[in-house]
């Protein structure tokens, strides 16, 4: 569970609706508030405005690919200190910096509960 009310924010960037209801299901039961965008376009603007306790990152996207997202919350002074833990059945796209960027990455099909553990150790980390 999240310990600070302030700080209970997870924003999920997935376009599989199957996928987004299990995350957001399970962030909800563990404490968290799921922020849900289907497609990455808003994703820095988001994590910029919200400042979220973690991001749950899928690299294959409608309209984005998820890996310049990654390069752009890691670029960017705001929102490089909210951790980035990548789900997606393309972990491959990642190169060695990607990887280094991300908190953790998850191939799909992932274990729900290791996933969830790395959310909640995310969450709890000190952001400065």
């Amino acid at each position: 569970m999240a310990d600070d009310e302030t700080n209970n924010k997870v924003v999920v960037v997935e376009d599989d609706p199957a996928i987004v209801e299990l995350l957001a299901d399970e962030l909800r039961a563990q404490g968290f508030e799921p922020l849900v965008l289907r497609r990455g376009g808003t994703a820095v603007k988001t994590v910029k405005d919200e400042k979220p306790a973690a991001v749950i990152l899928d690299l294959a996207l409608p309209d984005r690919d998820g890996t310049h997202i990654l390069k752009e919350l890691k670029d960017d002074w705001d929102a490089k200190k909210v951790p980035v833990i990548v789900v997606s059945a393309y972990t491959g796209r990642l190169d060695h910096t990607g990887r280094a960027n991300a908190e953790a990455v998850f191939a799909k099909p992932f274990d729900l509960d290791q996933l969830m553990a790395s959310v909640r150790a995310a969450a709890a980390r000190p952001k400065d």
